[in-house]
């Protein structure tokens, strides 16, 4: 007998479906109350926003990171009321915060604006604020503590619980504070006690608590200690009020619907034959297995309806989904394994090799390839070709192909080709290559190498990611090390600047100190510098100055260093270097200066006066090695220049 004949007879059977949909809904109405509905929009509520209150703490850290490398926080040690003054209110102003705190290293706080937390501060009076501390080191090594204050971002806790339907509010000591529950009112739960959380992450349980005058449905979650100014619990709540009504609005609708489910049932019941509802049963269980992750339930086809044939579409149809289902998941492995190298290639901002080294084996692992071939080409810094391959040795990769991969990238730059091309290899095998390109710029290249119909438009997909990711992590490393040039560099010279050479200075007196070596300083200043500048002009000054700096670098060792002091002034260090032999140095270095000769300002002629002094005779530190050697160039000058003297 055909589906439709027994369709024709049971035509009540339509019925079936409108009985388990309404079932099955007033199961879910009854089994889950409006009050388990809103504790889940509570604990979630809780959650959202407590991480919106810690992503608020961090965003100020960051901030006060920022401003404390731009500040002059040496005034907080050595600096006036005024000057700390004027830091503090730029600290503020840069961050955007309400209050700052500065700690010595005993912890007694030293300076502070705008509002602040001291002990016996109402709760009442408060403003609900997060906290942001940063280290900061002194000149004398000392550590010191910037803690600063910021009230929430309130607006976005309001959205947050306002889109559940529920009310909020920040409890200090036992006083709510902003929010939109009563502002001063304390939590209680029932007996009276005051509302506990845990010192921990995860929102409470719901209780029934009393806030003012009216009885709410509450959770709380602690905030982090080390996120905000004092110890704070978030509160949400709804009134128990509104929990009733959305509780008898539940009932009533289960009950309705359990009575229609009922008498349905019972009319069309013996209507109903176990020819067409068991096999059904079946399905439905099969599938429900499937959608829990069973695939391999099988269904037995006892007929050659369309039933049956639906049984055996359904076992075809799980079939196919297990083998698409390890496909997926072999993908996915690919996919995570592929992302978590992306993050350690641009997380490789110091390291060049190991950037290469991962980028290799990232392609290699992700896509299931033989052997993967990276190269940087000569533009970036240092200027030298640097390559790295994984899976088969180096030699694998022959001059032609790399040639190609080269030109390719050079092309994609350019604009006239895309990326992906697939260049000549041996037989049986496939080579891939993708040109890690930035702004218009080839930086490198890589080649990977599959075996016979072993590629896939996914594996091409990733290796595209990969070498963009590559790319980009190259070109923040050239950006990390053009920083570090300019932050100890002198543009003019290319000497070192006068930042670095106290650095220098620190690490060479500490070195002396504790090996019991010399160290001598020289401060060279050009003798009539401003009158060349007047006369010839400055171009010829910035020619000299460049001049000046060549004849220093190649007349010391390599071990020596040569720094702009600063204007016309020169400083070299002489680590394990007495006074007596740098003097020797310095008086051949003025000679080699009065002989300089400028192609283009062939009549500039300029002679230098210069102070030495000597570790640990003439300073224990550098700021008083600087200064015996300023005063014995001093000396020089009123001798009448162009001479060498020291401290």
């Amino acid at each position: 007998m055909k589906l439709h004949t027994k369709l024709y007879l049971f035509f009540a059977g339509i019925v079936l479906l409108p009985l388990l949909v309404m079932t099955v809904a007033a199961s879910v109405v009854l089994d889950r109350s409006a009050e388990d509905t809103y504790e889940g929009r509570l604990q979630s509520g809780l959650a959202a926003a407590a991480a919106i209150v810690s992503a608020q703490a961090q965003v100020l850290e960051g901030d006060l990171q920022v401003a404390l490398q731009n500040a002059d926080t040496g005034a907080f040690s050595s600096g006036a009321a005024v000057r700390r003054a004027a830091v503090m209110s730029t600290l503020l102003a840069d961050t955007g915060a309400a209050g700052i705190t500065v700690r010595d290293p005993s912890g007694e706080v030293v300076a502070e604006a705008g509002e602040t937390i001291k002990p016996g501060d109402s709760a009442v009076d408060l403003t609900p604020m997060i906290a942001a501390t940063a280290s900061l080191s002194q000149p004398d090594g000392a550590i010191w503590r910037v803690t600063l204050l910021k009230p929430y971002d309130t607006e976005s806790l309001s959205r947050v619980f306002s889109s559940q339907g529920l009310e909020w509010g920040v409890l200090e000591d036992t006083s709510l504070l902003a929010g939109s529950l009563p502002q001063g009112s304390d939590v209680r739960e029932e007996g009276g006690a005051s509302i506990r959380t845990a010192d921990s992450s995860a929102p409470t349980d719901a209780i029934q608590a009393q806030v003012g005058e009216e009885e709410y449905l509450a959770s709380a979650i602690m905030l982090p200690r080390d996120i905000t100014s004092s110890l704070s619990i978030l509160v949400a709540a709804v009134p128990l009020a509104a929990v009733g009504a959305a509780s008898m609005q539940a009932l009533e609708v289960g009950l309705f619907l359990m009575l229609g489910v009922a008498v349905m049932a019972g009319f069309l019941g013996f209507l109903l034959a176990r020819n067409i509802t068991l096999p059904l049963r079946e399905l439905t269980s099969a599938a429900a297995a499937g959608i829990e992750g069973d695939l391999g339930r099988t269904v037995e086809v006892k007929s050659n309806d369309e039933i049956g044939s639906l049984a055996s579409s359904f076992g075809h149809m799980q079939a196919s989904l297990r083998d698409h289902i390890g496909d997926l998941e072999e993908s996915r492995t690919q996919l995570l394994l592929a992302l978590s190298y992306a993050g350690e290639i641009l997380g490789s901002t110091s390291d060049r090799a190991r950037m290469m080294k991962t980028t290799a084996e990232a392609a290699r692992l992700a896509t299931g390839a033989s052997g993967v071939w990276v190269e940087l080409f000569a533009s970036n810094r240092p200027p030298v070709r640097s390559a790295v391959s994984t899976g088969v040795p180096s030699w694998f990769f022959d001059d032609k192909m790399k040639k190609q991969a080269a030109g390719m990238s050079e092309q994609v730059a350019a604009g006239s080709i895309t990326a992906g091309e697939i260049l000549d290899f041996g037989p049986g095998s496939e080579a891939v290559a993708y040109p890690m390109v930035h702004e218009r710029q080839a930086l490198g290249a890589m080649v990977a190498v599959f075996g016979t119909d072993e590629s896939s438009e996914e594996s091409r997909k990733m290796l595209g990611s990969l070498a963009a990711q590559a790319a980009s992590a190259v070109e923040n490393v050239n950006f990390v090390e053009l920083q570090e040039l300019l932050a100890t560099t002198d543009p003019m010279t290319s000497l070192f600047n006068f930042r670095y050479l106290c650095n220098c200075m620190d690490k060479e007196i500490s070195k002396s100190r504790r090996y019991n070596h010399k160290l001598s300083v020289a401060i060279l200043d050009l003798d009539d510098f401003k009158a060349i500048n007047d006369t010839f002009g400055h171009q010829a000054g910035d020619e000299l100055l460049r001049a000046v700096g060549d004849v220093l670098s190649s007349g010391v060792r390599d071990a020596d260093m040569v720094a702009r002091y600063g204007g016309e002034e020169f400083s070299v260090v002489f680590p394990e270097t007495d006074k007596a032999d740098a003097l020797n140095v310095v008086e051949k270095l003025r000679r080699d200066i009065a002989d300089i000769s400028l192609v283009e300002y062939p009549e500039v002629r300029v002679t230098a006066s210069i102070g030495i002094a000597g570790f640990p005779e003439d300073g224990e530190d550098k700021t008083d090695l600087l200064v015996s050697a300023d005063k014995a160039l001093y000396r020089a000058k009123a001798a009448g220049k162009n001479r060498s003297v020291a401290a």
